[in-house]
């Protein structure tokens, strides 16, 4: 029957089937059966594969690389080579690895299917004795013409699929003694290039193997340094530390100027990207002009240090090279810029803090190519830790324009959101702390610019949102009104018995904590159901949006004083039970019970943080807003306490009376 027609050149590989049996006694080492296994192939069917096709085609196969039937003992295309090569290097596998090279003694230089050679695989697996056997049948294979040591450094450069030469397995061990074998062999063996791959000096600086490094410079002080994507070791040792960079460093200094190809990085961007302020430290004495060296995105080195949010390499970098705050990337954007957007609060306070004594304040009005400043960009970040660094610092100008003619104060506007809002929103804040520093509004009609720039009330989805917090809040008001209740009718201290004249009573009423206790419980069950009945009004939807608007915020307003109220009630509840038996207990668990005040603390801490940064902005005559802020937000926060104490105060008053 005449073989089928094929236009592709077929695979060699696919009629390979792995031979068990060598591969069993390669395993274990068992010469004689592999003498005798080799022994019966057929030596003509092992060197030729006889592809029928009814056009001749031209199938070059090189000795080195063939596998045939009787090598291939694994479906990884390993020979019984590689095998016995990784097994181990006790007597029986070194006698196996002559013998089959006294049968092949190609499979010296043959591969696996990832391009690895015996070799590769002893020294991968520790082997020092198969190693040394392999090269010294290697060299007793040549013909004594003076051309042995030639093929040795041939076998011993060969690349698998990674490009990595067998020095490569042995430096990623971490075996010096295997280094020392090889470099004795073929002392050039580090300057072998991969094609875009790791050279062993880079893979051992990437293991942090430092004394290998220095074992492969001291074999060949003309290594090769090179790494992937174009990088060099220096760039892997700008991540491992100031020994392994000031160690490249005294071997070769022009490492510093080298970027990688796809970003065109240096290592002093490594550096910065990751913070080692002491690394940056050594590159910059070795050469202060690699801070001068943009990557492909015009980013300097500062630049980096600013985005990851890494202050003392920022200071670093500011060391004695001042006009390194004036450097630009691609976008126009300062190092201030950068920090700005990338939200780096300790990079953009420390900038503000230190300008006078860093860079020239003119840094802090620099404008980008949208011509906006720092202080534009962080209101357009609405971050007010970023913002309030920015304000304090006096030579911020509030009143530069960007390309679209906006100040600051034009930008915060935009960014005011529509609808209902938290109180404490930065935007809003932002916006009206401009409006208080005296910041001013650029030249145009203000209706055409809230025509065009501010955000309409998009009714549909504010009322979704109404309606999905709606949820929250309810289950929220209707939790406290139920302990309320409950609470009114499950007094502390109980009700005294029937026979007392007055029984049915509460057994604690008239002491002080019970009856701020009972008024407390009554606020909270009060402003729980009125925030009920005005979530009511906010949830219908046949209700008009600016009213739903509207009873949402009452609704929140009452839900979080019945919240306080319900706290104060719980802790004079509890007082009131224990201090006549556990005072010091009574006291300590109302002192606990405090904490539930930390989101006061929270919103004191921003009001007070805002307030102190126009107080640095614009003097003592500012000096009355703080104490005003902390008066207001004290009744905002704290009101049910305020009627509480009110109504305590008004019932003794009459009582007396």
């Amino acid at each position: 029957m005449a073989p089928e027609n094929t236009k592709q050149t077929p695979n060699l590989y696919e009629a390979f089937e792995p031979h068990h049996e060598q591969l069993a006694a390669a395993g274990r080492g068992d010469w004689a059966r592999l003498e005798l296994l080799l022994s019966k192939q057929d030596d003509a069917a092992a060197r030729e594969v006889v592809i029928h096709v009814d056009e001749p085609v031209d199938v070059q196969v090189e000795a080195s690389t063939a596998v045939t039937p009787a090598e291939a003992a694994t479906v990884a295309r390993d020979s019984v080579l590689h095998v016995v090569a990784s097994r181990g290097d006790g007597d029986e596998f070194l006698r196996s690895a002559t013998v089959i090279h006294g049968k092949a003694g190609h499979l010296l230089q043959s591969r696996n299917s990832n391009g690895d050679t015996p070799l590769h695989c002893a020294t991968r697996a520790g082997c020092g004795k198969m190693v040394t056997h392999l090269v010294a049948l290697a060299r007793k294979a040549g013909n004594g013409d003076g051309g042995d040591d030639e093929k040795v450094k041939t076998m011993l450069r060969m690349q698998n699929e990674q490009g990595e030469t067998v020095l490569h397995e042995a430096v990623r061990l971490g075996n010096k003694d295997m280094v020392d074998r090889l470099m004795s062999e073929d002392p050039q063996l580090a300057r072998v290039q991969p094609a875009d791959g790791t050279s062993p000096l880079y893979l051992a600086v990437s293991l942090e193997h430092d004394d290998i490094a220095r074992q492969l410079h001291e074999k060949d002080q003309a290594l090769s340094y090179s790494g992937p994507d174009g990088r060099n070791a220096l760039h892997v040792a700008a991540l491992k530390g100031k020994e392994t960079t000031n160690m490249l460093l005294e071997w070769n200094k022009d490492l510093i100027k080298q970027a990688d190809r796809s970003s065109r990085s240096t290592p002093l961007h490594f550096a910065a990207s990751w913070g080692e302020h002491e690394v940056i430290s050594l590159l910059l004495a070795a050469d202060h002009s690699a801070a001068y060296q943009p990557d492909i995105d015009g980013s300097f080195p500062i630049h980096v240090a600013a985005f990851a949010n890494k202050v003392k390499a920022v200071s670093v970098l500011l060391k004695d090279r001042e006009d390194s705050a004036e450097l630009r990337d691609a976008n126009g954007r300062t190092f201030l810029h950068v920090a700005v957007l990338e939200e780096s609060q300790s990079v953009v306070t420390y900038a503000s803090k230190l300008q006078s004594r860093k860079f020239a304040s003119s840094v802090m009005n620099m404008q980008d190519k949208d011509g906006n400043t720092a202080l534009h960009l962080a209101v357009k970040m609405g971050n007010l830790w970023i913002f309030n660094p920015l304000m304090k610092n006096r030579k911020v100008m509030l009143n530069l324009r960007n390309n679209n003619g906006q100040t600051p104060l034009d930008l915060s506007w935009t960014m005011i959101p529509a609808g209902v809002h938290y109180g404490l929103n930065p935007s809003i804040m932002i916006h009206k702390l401009l409006q208080d520093a005296g910041a001013k509004n650029g030249t145009f009609r203000c209706d055409h610019f809230h025509k065009k720039h501010i955000a309409k009330l998009d009714k549909e989805n504010e009322a979704k949102k109404i309606t999905e917090s709606t949820q929250t809040i309810g289950i929220a008001s209707v939790l406290i009104a139920t302990v309320a209740f409950t609470a009114a009718f499950a007094l502390p201290g109980g009700y005294r018995g029937d026979d007392h004249k007055k029984g049915g009573t509460p057994t604690l009423a008239g002491h002080y904590a019970f009856d701020v206790f009972i008024i407390a419980n009554t606020l909270a069950f009060i402003c729980a159901g009125l925030s009920i009945t005005s979530l009511m009004y906010a949830g219908v939807t046949s209700v008009d949006i600016r009213t739903r608007m509207i009873s949402f915020v009452i609704s929140v307003t009452l839900m979080a004083g019945s919240a306080r109220s319900l706290g104060a009630a719980f802790v004079f509840g509890l007082y009131v039970v224990l201090s006549p038996v556990a005072r010091a207990t009574a006291i300590a668990s109302c002192t606990i019970t405090a904490l539930g005040l930390v989101d006061a603390v929270w919103v004191f801490l921003m009001v007070g943080n805002v307030e102190l940064m126009l107080l640095k902005r614009l003097g003592v005559q500012a000096w009355w807003r703080l104490p005003r802020a902390i008066l207001v937000t004290s009744m905002s926060l704290f009101w049910p306490y305020i009627v509480i104490a009110g109504v305590l105060a008004l019932s003794k008053i009459k009582k007396v009376h």
